[in-house]
């Protein structure tokens, strides 16, 4: 039986959001990479959940495609939001991500998905940051942990970027990933410690705070740095710091509401997973195995369970409903 397909006139609600699902399949999937590689695991569940990753992309891309051709003023809108712009960012990233999960599995497929990716996080990046700055409608109640997003998008490049090109074409995305990100951590944490509790819905983005230390970790290691490299080990801490303030903050985060910003814990459990287990196969100690095994668990419970609580949204039609 097929899915219910959203009457047209509808899909100018759909958030841009949704490749957040992509990100953090994905993510996880490369999470499952790392965990095989630590731990001698078969590479079944990375792989299946590789593809799973691409098949919604694929989805995601058709039926936002249909949204921009369709209601070209509702993407423009969305893409021009204080609040929504930083979204957009899931669109490259999603593609990035799942380069690093093929990047094993198949490298034609791999490279055709990160320069395509890297292009347009190029581009995103450029006109996202030119909005925050130009826009006069912006204040700080605007800010949020998705603003990351666009600026951290760039320390996922290397990843699979050394596969696939120049080394300077990674520094430059390193750079700037590594640059902006501490740019934007006072500003975001300003937003968090003095301008008010954010909005229910934007909650579960207080996870993105995970995501910059783990995969700049990644990328400098990706790079040619070494896992016992002070920063690399500095970074790492960060992780856990994160992981154990989000873990302080799960009893009031699991009472949100369902959103699609619900996902955003995913990719950013992934990437702790993927850095702590990559540090502990190159000889860090078991207390890395440990909390990065619990992140991954953690993860993988979480792309379950929404996915499922997206399955029923899908078909109630939740996901394309103006916001109330």
């Amino acid at each position: 039986m097929s899915a219910p397909v959203a009457p047209a006139s509808s899909l100018a609600h759909l958030p841009v959001g949704v490749f957040a699902i992509a990100m953090g399949v994905g993510g996880t999937a490369v999470g499952w990479h790392r965990a095989a590689d630590a731990f001698d695991l078969g590479v079944a569940v990375g792989q299946a959940l590789a593809w799973v990753g691409l098949a919604v992309l694929a989805i995601a891309l058709a039926a936002y495609g249909t949204k921009v051709i369709r209601h070209p003023r509702a993407a423009i809108a969305e893409w021009t939001h204080p609040v929504k712009a930083a979204f957009v960012a899931t669109i490259p990233i999603s593609m990035m991500v799942l380069a690093i999960a093929f990047l094993p599995m198949s490298e034609p497929l791999s490279a055709g998905l990160w320069w395509t990716g890297a292009a347009l996080q190029a581009i995103a990046t450029v006109l996202i940051m030119r909005t925050w700055i130009a826009d006069a409608r912006i204040e700080t109640v605007h800010v949020h942990p998705a603003w990351f997003i666009p600026v951290v998008g760039n320390l996922v490049a290397p990843l699979a970027g050394v596969a696939h090109a120049p080394s300077e074409i990674n520094w430059y995305f390193f750079g700037i990933g590594s640059v902006f990100w501490l740019g934007l951590l006072p500003i975001v944490l300003q937003r968090l410690f003095v301008a008010g509790v954010i909005p229910p819905r934007l909650a579960p983005t207080l996870a993105i705070l995970v995501a910059p230390p783990a995969v700049a970790a990644l990328s400098w290691v990706r790079l040619g740095g070494a896992w016992t490299d002070p920063l690399a080990m500095m970074l790492l801490g960060v992780v856990i710091f994160q992981l154990a303030l989000l873990a302080a903050q799960a009893n009031a985060l699991r009472r949100v509401p369902f959103a699609v910003s619900a996902w955003a814990y995913t990719f950013p459990l992934a990437a702790a997973a993927s850095a702590l287990l990559a540090a502990y196969g190159a000889g860090a100690t078991a207390f890395a195995a440990w909390v990065g095994a619990l992140a991954l668990a953690a993860a993988t419970l979480l792309v379950l369970g929404l996915g499922w609580r997206t399955g029923v949204a899908v078909a109630r039609g939740e996901l394309v409903k103006p916001e109330g």
